[in-house]
């Protein structure tokens, strides 16, 4: 059961309070465990505050090269909760949300249970398109990064097709809020590379007949399994694509720390 080292674990206490990091034996076994069969022992659990806590974090990951991973409600079967780097807990000070548009769009932090903003939907007969099975207590987060989506929403109502925009966090420390509108023109100045580099898989998939007939085929059914490669016919935007391929990427691109979702009719609260 491997802990940080002191260098390490000084350089961690610089950049969080005292109080937002976790070194002892029983809090690290605590978080061991998610709801699958998995267990690892982290070498630290940090509760992160704010965006700049988060940016600190990833400097500070690249520095030691120790991995983090990020960890909501951590109902997932799958184990994408538990590591053996950092887990980084982004429940507990992540709770605000907001109903908009007369239901019609939720903005809300990563770590706001799904069945909460269900209820809050209620009086305008509206919920979330994905209904995982653990939805009164998974979060917001956990549903986009593992794109959960239930047995009723189907291929129509997931939080891919649902998805309005997100804010960003991004290992290089970049924010990026892909629902401003010149939000491609600020990933290109600020990541050029990124910005090109996205476009450029684009181009490669659409100048292939075999390769986008492979891609489009395999998303006409459900498919939560790796990236979500369609990101790239569906949408020209250096920013909606990335946007998209966050979705179900598990925590390995950066960090969701807003989400925007388009929400649908709830029909059990239609009277006829």
């Amino acid at each position: 059961m491997e802990s940080l080292s002191p260098e390490a674990e000084q350089g961690l206490r610089s950049i969080l309070p005292g109080e937002c990091i976790a070194t002892d034996t029983v809090t690290r076994i605590a978080f061991a465990p998610d709801a699958s069969l998995y267990w690892y022992v982290p070498k630290a659990v940090v509760f992160p505050r704010t965006l700049q806590d988060v940016q600190q974090l990833f400097a500070w990951s690249r520095q030691y090269r120790i991995p983090l991973t990020f960890r909501a409600a951590g109902t997932s079967l799958s184990g994408q909760a538990v590591t053996e780097g950092v887990l980084v807990e982004v429940r507990r000070h992540w709770q605000h949300w907001e109903i908009l548009h007369e239901g019609a769009l939720v903005r809300a932090q990563p770590g706001v249970r799904a069945g909460l903003l269900n209820r809050m939907l209620r009086p305008y007969h509206r919920r979330l398109g994905p209904d995982p099975a653990s939805i009164e207590v998974c979060t917001l987060g956990g549903i986009l990064a593992n794109n959960a989506s239930g047995m009723c929403c189907g291929t129509r109502d997931t939080a891919y097709r649902t998805l309005d925009s997100l804010l960003l966090l991004l290992p290089s420390g970049l924010l990026l809020d892909t629902a401003l509108p010149n939000a491609d023109a600020l990933l290109a100045a600020q990541a050029p590379e990124l910005s090109e580099g996205l476009l450029r898989i684009r181009r490669r998939i659409l100048a292939s007949p075999s390769l986008r007939e492979r891609i489009r085929r395999k998303y006409q059914l459900k498919n939560t399994v790796g990236y979500s490669l369609n990101a790239f016919l569906d949408f020209d935007s250096p920013t909606q694509i990335l946007a998209h391929l966050m979705v179900g990427s598990e925590g390995t691109l950066g960090f969701i720390a807003e989400i925007r979702l388009r929400t649908v009719p709830d029909l059990s609260l239609i009277h006829i």
